[in-house]
This record gives structure tokens, C-alpha cells and sequence, in this order.
């Protein structure tokens, strides 16, 4: 991935189905001078093709319906919403991206744009397929970097570079690969001079102590000291670890933002929900909406400034 999927009313979905257009290629949003724009950040819905499934204590699909119908009553229309990886459930059965599909259809029906990536828990040909379509016989689906889906979308006041860290379906490691780095790097001389944040579903990698196997972006290196070298560079956002977090890179400093999970937590104390991103020309400010409104957390605000 990613997929960008068009805006649709009921009316035009009604007629199209689930047909959408993906993103490999740059989005372009129109530019508008505004003071402040908010965007919605998900990850890890996790959706099975069975809504009522249930899953360490949480219904998926539940839970995902009950963020969208968040996003849909905040009383501010978002500049665009991000999910970033695990869309599906375990394997990326189309199943399960059927019964996706479905439960973001009032985002879309709403003219709200949502962006995808793809986690370790995605199948790449299965999304594609289910949500736009088999290709035509004997064509390929074009793609900017090699089996992988990459997408930037720019705005007004923020820039945000989406990449594809799948390596193998429903293993927990993740990778970019050199062409995906390199594809980074254009990118970053080539959009315009606005902050800019890097959206990933894997988490930064350290190093393995012997005897462990690796559960993050194993080319973390790579990507880290390319990032670092950008000015324009604000951030990593990343999932994977179901833990909404903020901290920073060990080596660059560069603030890494840990996206709470729509599906479960591994840890029952951990909150699960969505994120709200306000973006002004001084500072960006991530704020928790946690399902439950009664945890700790709910409403906590992490703001990076960009002077």
C-alpha cells in the first residue's frame, strides 16, 4: 500500500461498490491558507471478515465503528484520516478487507479522504483486490518502488510520507528494502519545505540481543540516519506495538509517536483508541481519544514544535 481511497457520498458508493483509487503516487491536497488543520491518525484495527469477532476481550470491529462514529461527531471535518497497518485481522484474508470496507464506509460517505499502509498483518494483493479490484488481464498495478505501496500527501501546512513495511504476512518483523529508503530520499528533496512526518506500521528496531529475534523495522538504521539528515523531517509515527507512547530515537533524537491500537491492548492497562493531530504552522499536538473515556489517558496531548 498505501491506498487512498476517494471520497464517496452514499449515493456513489451505492452505484461503485467498493471500487477506490490507491495511492502510488504523490496526493496532492489542495492548498489552502488556514491556521490550523486536524487530522486522524488509527492503527491496528485488526478487522476479521466476522464483525462479532472477539479477540483478547475486544470486538474489532465494534471497536472500529464506534472511532469512526468519533471522527464523524468532533463538530470539525478532518483534513484526512491515516491507518497505519494491520488493517486485517491476522493473515489479510479479502474477507476480512471486505468487512473493512464496510465499517470506514461512513468516513468516505462523509468526503473524508483516508490513507492507508500496510502492517506485518496486511496481505498486499488481497487489499488491493478486494477494495479496487483484480487489474485487467495480463496488466500489472503500477508501483513508484517494487512490491511495495508507498504514498506522500501533502497539504498545506504538513507533509506526510507514508511507506510499506510488510515483509512476510503474519510474521512480526517488518522491512523498507534499499529502494523504498531510496524512494525516502527523493521524496524528502522533492516536497515542499513544510514539516514533514514519516508514517510506518513498524516500530523502530534496536539492537537484538543474541538469542532474540527481531519484531521491528529491521532496517531502522538505514531509514534513521537518512531522516535525520532532512531538516524538514518532524517525526516517525509508527503502531505495531499496540502502546500509545511518545518518546525518542536513541540515536537521532528524532520524536517517534506510538500509536495507541483500535483493536486490543497487550496490556490491559494500556488504553486503545485513536488519535486526533492538530497541525498549525508552529507546532503539531497528537491527543489520545481513548475508547474508554474514563482512563488516565484519555485526552493526554503530545506537541512537537517545530521551530
Amino acid at each position: 500500500m498505501p491506498i487512498t481511497f476517494p471520497p464517496l457520498s452514499r449515493r456513489s458508493f451505492l452505484q461503485r461498490g467498493s471500487a477506490a483509487a490507491f495511492g502510488a503516487f504523490a496526493t496532492q491536497l489542495p492548498a489552502i491558507e488556514i491556521p490550523e488543520q486536524m487530522w486522524v491518525l488509527f492503527s491496528d484495527t485488526h478487522i476479521a471478515e466476522d464483525e462479532a469477532l472477539v479477540a483478547r476481550g475486544a470486538c474489532m470491529a465494534e471497536n472500529l465503528r464506534r472511532c469512526v462514529n468519533q471522527v464523524l461527531k468532533i463538530g470539525q471535518k478532518p483534513f484526512g484520516l491515516i491507518i497505519n497497518g494491520d488493517c486485517a485481522y491476522l493473515d489479510g484474508k479479502t474477507e476480512d478487507y471486505v468487512t473493512f470496507g464496510h465499517c470506514i464506509q461512513p468516513l468516505r460517505e462523509q468526503s473524508i479522504q483516508v490513507h492507508c499502509t500496510l502492517g506485518n498483518h496486511d496481505h498486499r494483493n488481497n487489499f488491493l483486490n478486494a477494495i479496487i479490484g483484480p487489474p485487467p488481464p495480463n496488466a500489472e498495478r503500477p508501483m513508484i518502488v517494487q512490491n511495495k505501496h508507498v504514498a506522500s500527501v501533502s497539504s498545506a501546512l504538513v507533509n506526510w510520507i507514508l511507506l510499506d513495511s510488510l515483509d512476510l504476512v503474519n510474521k512480526t518483523p517488518g522491512s523498507l528494502g534499499e529502494p523504498q529508503i531510496a524512494w525516502v530520499e527523493r521524496e524528502l528533496r522533492n516536497l515542499p519545505n513544510k514539516p514533514t512526518f514519516i508514517v510506518a506500521h513498524h516500530n523502530p528496531q534496536g539492537p537484538v540481543p543474541e538469542g532474540k529475534q527481531p519484531t521491528g523495522l529491521q532496517d531502522s538504521d538505514a531509514l534513521f540516519d537518512l531522516l535525520a539528515s532532512h531538516e524538514k523531517v518532524k517525526g516517525y509515527i509508527y503502531g505495531h506495538t499496540h502502546t500509545w507512547l511518545r518518546t525518542k530515537h536513541e540515536k537521532t533524537g528524532l520524536p517517534l509517536i506510538n500509536l495507541p491500537p483500535i483493536a486490543y491492548v497487550f496490556d490491559p492497562k494500556r488504553p486503545n483508541g485513536w488519535v486526533m493531530a492538530r497541525v498549525s504552522a508552529e507546532r503539531i499536538e497528537f491527543e489520545l481519544r481513548s475508547l474508554n473515556p474514563a482512563h488516565d489517558e484519555h485526552g493526554q496531548k503530545h506537541v512537537i514544535k517545530f521551530a
